[in-house]
């Protein structure tokens, strides 16, 4: 019996050092990737200092050229954007970003599915803020979202557990490139054989407490930033009160609210899409010159 108990004490000291070690070089991968997804990720927490900021789902990274910004507005801008992610993300991702920045501007594109609905558990969102636990304001998010996180996270390694391969390759040769201001254009004209209303344009399904809450932490916590609110052009327009919610919120903060998403100019307009949802570069630079001109008449 002590021979197994002893074995036993060994097995897991040696899975705490490996947990330890492996946690410590994907840490180390993801501190000095070369690009990619966690080259951007790292570049906005830990080395924004832009004027504007702009947050959001693929949404955001595709629809704003930050070169176009920087040389209509004379301020330097950095696109933040990440694919699938809203509010809870970035809410974490101003966490981080305020302890060594403060921009003059955020702005902010609203997704329905990411920032406004119902839709699958909020535990996903935590995703890309797990290798950034234990950084101040991160705590709090995983306590208020899923508190078993806690547990779980005394695993330095489960803190990488869904960016293995995406460390890995973003260290020694990442897939592509983000463009140096971190705006990521997409290519091509949509195709309109391939068109699938989705849901959301003809309904409106439930919209998530939690997800509006952060919504106005965040303008709570970034009082100081001026904070723009901007729903982006959609190929298939959208139910004019799909962002009441976001509305009310902007109205009672006193924060503008810019809404292309009914926008004539580019509903069912296919040179300027890549996809039902998202603009191509010729649709996201039009895009961009259109809302400089908005930006401009906000005092």
């Amino acid at each position: 019996m002590k021979k197994f108990l002893l074995k036993l004490a060994l097995f897991f000291v040696a899975l705490i050092v490996v947990d330890r070690a492996l946690g410590m070089v994907f840490s180390y991968m993801g501190d000095h990737a070369k690009g990619g997804y966690i080259g951007h990720h790292k570049y906005v927490t830990d080395k924004t200092n832009e004027d504007i900021l702009i947050f959001g789902s693929s949404r955001a990274i595709h629809h704003y050229n930050p070169q176009i910004i920087t040389d209509s507005l004379g301020m330097s801008c950095y696109n933040c954007g990440q694919d699938g992610n809203g509010i809870i993300l970035f809410y974490g991702l101003w966490q981080m970003i305020k302890q060594h920045h403060k921009p003059k501007m955020i702005i902010y594109d609203v997704s329905t599915s990411f920032d406004l609905y119902e839709g699958e558990s909020n535990q996903r969102y935590l995703g890309w803020l797990r290798a950034d636990y234990d950084r101040p304001g991160i705590k709090e998010i995983f306590a208020e979202i899923d508190p078993t996180e806690r547990y779980k996270m005394m695993s330095f390694l489960y803190r990488y557990n869904s960016k293995f391969m995406q460390n890995i390759t973003d260290y020694v040769h990442p897939i592509f490139a983000i463009e140096g201001n971190g705006y990521l254009p997409l290519k091509g004209e949509m195709d309109t054989m391939k068109i699938k209303k989705p849901d959301e344009v003809g309904r409106i399904p439930a919209y998530d407490k939690t997800k509006l809450d952060y919504l106005i932490k965040l303008i709570d916590d970034a009082k100081d930033v001026k904070i723009c609110f901007v729903a982006s052009p959609i190929w298939y327009g959208m139910n004019r009160e799909t962002f009441k919610p976001i509305k009310d919120i902007c109205i009672a903060k006193c924060i503008p609210f810019v809404d292309f998403s009914n926008n004539s100019k580019y509903v069912q307009k296919n040179k300027f899409f890549s996809d039902g949802s998202h603009l191509n570069a010729l649709g996201a630079d039009e895009f961009t010159k259109d809302l400089i001109a908005e930006i401009k008449k906000i005092k």
